[in-house]
């Protein structure tokens, strides 16, 4: 008990070291508020292009217009993305600018909708390319929890089974979503989705639903983003597809981006994704990608976001096994925590004599060591002999605390013919 208090007096202290230097969050689950502008505006060009590629097919058919307030609010959107394009702060922002206009004169046009559908998702993954590291959830809430908060958060207007037909649907101008037409799902993501819970949706009755917790909204939207897959048959993740692969595309693209993998495999998952959440990730891999990842934006030039992978990697993955190793080799253990130290320093400012390759080179074999370590499946002799002694010292302590409490009691209420049994 007393080594849970250290270890939560020693988070808390560092947790608020860091949130005093660095002015974002560091950990892998940012707020929304705290996320830079230009990944904002990047990450709402995304979704803007993804809601074109999905609602088109409700506005033009066979080169004509079917519904003309869909009609028009895909030229709002594509004149937005046209003139957000243009002010976005990024490297490739004038091959973005060109996507975006054609887009723009393919809808004005009244191109078919696989064309439509080809061109947005095109420009949404130029988009996503541009966007720095996402921070993906950890877990997802089941089934069985999120679906009390989609029925009372959502299902006045969606449905209590998200078909859109709600209490207030017929009042609603556009009509809910209903997350049970395949079509559609098909061509949304969970990115869009979680963006959409997030934020809102302009112009619509969807309200941001910032009240809700980081992790209930990632799970909401994996919740809907299943309900047109539930009839799919559960499947184990063999298919080597990642929580970012799944989260960032849609079925289609990444049906189109792997071959390899049928469509029909893809939307199981997309039914059920608790098989990407149940494995326990490895805090020493967790360490080495949130490394490799704050190189990378080092090497961009983007020392915050570097700064904030390196403490991350530290938090939510050395940190997890530090006492573990410290059972093992004390020394490794201190040494790696004084690279991830240097590290974090080097990743914040700009490495002008090639130190932070050397230290990550360094770092890598240290966790290897590390990693090696831990495998092991017992401890050493003394190791195992001074653990047992601390165990039965602690608990011996625990139980002579409650027998002469138990003693003490008895005494006072005169009732000393009880000892006997304490005894």
């Amino acid at each position: 008990m007393f080594d849970c208090r250290l270890q939560r007096l020693k988070r808390a202290t560092l947790h608020a070291i860091i949130f005093l230097m660095l002015p974002l969050s560091l950990s892998a689950g940012a707020n929304e508020a705290e996320i830079p502008d230009n990944v904002t505006q990047l990450r709402q060009l995304a979704q803007l292009a993804e809601y074109i590629g999905v609602d088109y097919a409700e506005a033009v058919k066979n080169g004509q217009v079917i519904n003309d307030n869909e009609f028009q609010e895909m030229v709002e959107f594509s004149q937005l993305i046209v003139s957000k394009s243009s002010l976005a702060a990024t490297a490739d922002a004038e091959s973005l600018a060109v996507q975006a206009k054609a887009l723009q004169r393919a809808i004005h046009d009244k191109k078919g909708v696989d064309e439509i559908r080809q061109m947005s998702a095109s420009l949404r993954g130029t988009l996503l390319g541009l966007m720095p590291h996402l921070s993906l959830p950890e877990r997802i809430l089941p089934q069985e929890k999120i679906r009390p908060v989609f029925e009372t958060n959502c299902g006045s207007c969606h449905g209590v089974s998200g078909q859109g037909d709600g209490v207030l649907a017929a009042q609603l101008d556009p009509a809910p979503t209903d997350f049970t037409n395949k079509e559609r799902a098909l061509n949304r993501s969970i990115l869009g989705l979680y963006d959409a819970i997030t934020n809102g949706i302009d112009d619509t009755a969807m309200p941001a639903f910032q009240q809700l917790t980081e992790q209930e909204r990632w799970s909401l939207a994996f919740y809907v983003g299943g309900l047109a897959f539930q009839s799919s048959e559960p499947t184990h993740n063999d298919l080597n597809i990642t929580k970012q692969q799944l989260i960032n595309y849609n079925p289609l693209q990444l049906a189109a981006e792997r071959p390899e993998i049928t469509l029909q495999s893809i939307e199981s998952l997309r039914a059920n994704p608790s098989t990407l959440f149940k494995a326990p990730q490895d805090p020493l891999a967790i360490t080495w990608d949130r490394l490799q990842a704050a190189q990378k934006a080092h090497q961009k030039g983007d020392f915050s976001t570097a700064s904030e992978l390196a403490v991350s990697a530290y938090l939510d993955g050395f940190e997890l096994i530090e006492n573990s190793l410290d059972a093992h080799d004390k020394t490794l253990r201190q040494s790696i925590e004084s690279n991830m130290m240097a590290l974090r320093q080097l990743t914040s400012r700009p490495d002008v004599n090639g130190e932070l390759g050397a230290l990550m080179a360094e770092t890598r074999h240290l966790l290897d060591d590390a990693q090696r370590l831990l495998s092991e499946s017992t401890l050493s002799e003394g190791t195992l002999f001074t653990a047992s002694l601390v165990i039965l010292l602690r608990e011996g302590l625990e139980a002579l605390l409650v027998i002469i409490a138990l003693t003490t009691v008895l005494i006072r209420t005169g009732r000393r013919d009880a000892l006997k049994y304490v005894h």
